[in-house]
């Protein structure tokens, strides 16, 4: 009998610590899906993906004057293309995740429906229940990553349909 009540003790105490340890603190925001987590680093926000502008950017350009007519091997005409720094990238998936986690404890869920070992990508839970992956796209600063199926993906589908309908976020139509 005093056996089975130790054990019963020691379950209590296990429970009471895991539920404890359940919440971390997020210690910076990476990017508009990307958090570092206390303990834990770098988790990527499940069934989501950034709307951020990147600093870098690759395109088409302008064609470079044809080289004159010569006999011989024909070789390919010159591809056009550009690069160019934006040294101001507009960041407004990044700074709502900022208002909305930075310093808070936040609880973890990792996906069972896609691969279960992946604890790189997680559903994030602030202190009052609040799905932040879902709040990103209630709120139209990120869209639905559908690169892997996962859970929640009718349910984020739908909230990404309701923040562009609703002109929100990165769905906003600019003036003319």
């Amino acid at each position: 009998m005093r056996l089975v009540t130790r054990l019963a003790t020691a379950t209590i105490i296990l429970l009471t610590f895991a539920a404890v340890s359940d919440a971390q603190v997020v210690t910076k925001v990476a990017s508009g899906d990307t958090v570092i987590i206390e303990g834990i680093g770098k988790v990527r926000l499940l069934g989501i993906r950034n709307i951020d502008e990147s600093a870098f950017r690759v395109g088409p350009g302008t064609v470079p004057p044809q080289p004159t007519a010569r006999s011989g091997p024909e070789t390919p005409p010159p591809q056009a293309a550009s690069a160019g720094i934006n040294f101001k990238p507009r960041k407004p998936g990044r700074t709502f995740l900022q208002q909305l986690v930075l310093g808070k404890a936040v609880r973890l869920q990792y996906d069972t429906y896609g691969d279960e070992n992946d604890r790189s990508r997680a559903y994030v839970f602030l202190g009052d229940g609040t799905l932040v992956n879902a709040e990103m796209l209630k709120k139209g600063m990120a869209r639905v990553d559908s690169s892997r199926p996962f859970a929640h993906q009718a349910e984020f589908e739908r909230l990404e349909k309701e923040a562009q309908a609703s002109g929100l976020g990165v769905w906003t139509v600019p003036p003319k």
